[in-house]
């Protein structure tokens, strides 16, 4: 046995540049992986591996180890992430794991600890936070910051509020989106911030929004204002705009009046033609008229009979004396 090892060694030796010149050294594992995850978004990224040989790409394979499965997510890629938004659902928990090839040269997989969406992705800040002044009070309405998960995440809000130089005072809104913060100091400004949060995710704080209550006088003045200002546009859109009808009313006065001045047509006929039954009534009051009779009025004095009666009957006197 010895004598035969001895003569395979020096051949061996021999062989070893040769089968040294054929293997390929591996290929650096990719640096600096990580996960974003903003609001139910997910992103794998690393940095790019360079190599000296650019006549043909680095490829880069993505892949998510599940308790009893490894699925792909991303295979023989150019780019250095892969988005893998759809590619799992929000409740699995499992280890991202990336490597990179070229050619024949392959890098040793990067294992990343567990990742769950609906665990370990970041709440953003509330969206559209307004505040609408009425009185003494504040109604506050926002937007989630993502579309909700049914079954998969709960997401409640907290509402912070505070006048100038006063402490913040705190309001568990749970699912609910609008709020009125009433019995506050009237003409005082307040400002208001909205987190969004979920038992194991707190999000982050919106911007605060600042509004001023106004008082009794202030908001009817400011009522009569816009609908002073609604009502002036409404008119003059009305007279503007050819489409309306009171353009086109104006419209028609306007030339009527510029003349020339005429009696209608339909009005000429009737005139020259009345209809029957006018002519009829006509008729029948001519008659009417032709066989009344006149009667005259006398003027009557009411003390002839008595001046009669207290005359002296000069004839009988007469011929009494006689």
């Amino acid at each position: 046995m010895q004598p035969a090892l001895l003569v395979l060694i020096p051949a061996l030796i021999t062989l070893l540049p040769a089968v040294l010149s054929n293997t390929e050294p591996g290929l650096p594992a990719p640096s600096n992986v990580h996960i974003d995850s903003y609001n139910m978004k997910h992103i794998v990224r690393w940095d790019p591996i360079k190599v000296k040989d650019e006549s043909m790409p680095v490829m880069y394979s993505v892949k998510f180890q599940l308790i009893v499965e490894l699925r792909e997510l991303c295979v023989n890629i150019t780019e250095t992430e892969c988005n893998f938004t759809e590619k799992i659902l929000p409740s699995w928990r499992g280890k991202m794991m990336v490597w990179a090839e070229l050619g024949s040269r392959r890098s040793e997989w990067v294992v990343l600890p567990d990742f769950q969406p609906s665990t370990n992705t970041i709440i953003g800040p509330v969206n559209s936070l307004n505040l609408h002044s009425h009185f003494e009070n504040l109604a506050v309405d926002f937007s989630p910051p993502f579309s909700p998960i049914p079954d998969v995440l709960t997401i409640k809000y907290n509402l912070l509020y505070w006048k100038e130089d006063s402490e913040k005072k705190t309001v568990n809104l749970t699912s609910s989106r609008t709020y009125v913060l009433d019995n506050l100091e009237r003409n005082t400004n307040y400002c208001v911030q909205v987190y969004a949060y979920t038992p194991d995710i707190k999000g982050l704080m919106s911007d605060p929004v600042c509004k001023t209550t106004v008082t009794d006088n202030t908001y009817i003045v400011v009522l009569g204002c816009v609908f002073g200002v609604l009502l002036i546009v409404g008119i003059i859109s009305l007279l503007v705009i050819p489409e309306r009808p009171l353009h086109q009313a104006v419209s028609k006065i306007k030339n009527w009046l510029d003349g020339p001045y005429r009696i209608p047509p339909h009005v000429l006929d009737y005139l020259e033609d009345p209809p029957p039954w006018v002519q009829q009534e006509s008729t029948q009051n001519t008659l009417e008229e032709q066989q009344c009779d006149h009667i005259s009025i006398l003027h009557l004095d009411p003390y002839q009979d008595d001046h009669e009666e207290m005359r002296p009957d000069h004839s009988q006197s007469g011929s009494e004396k006689t």
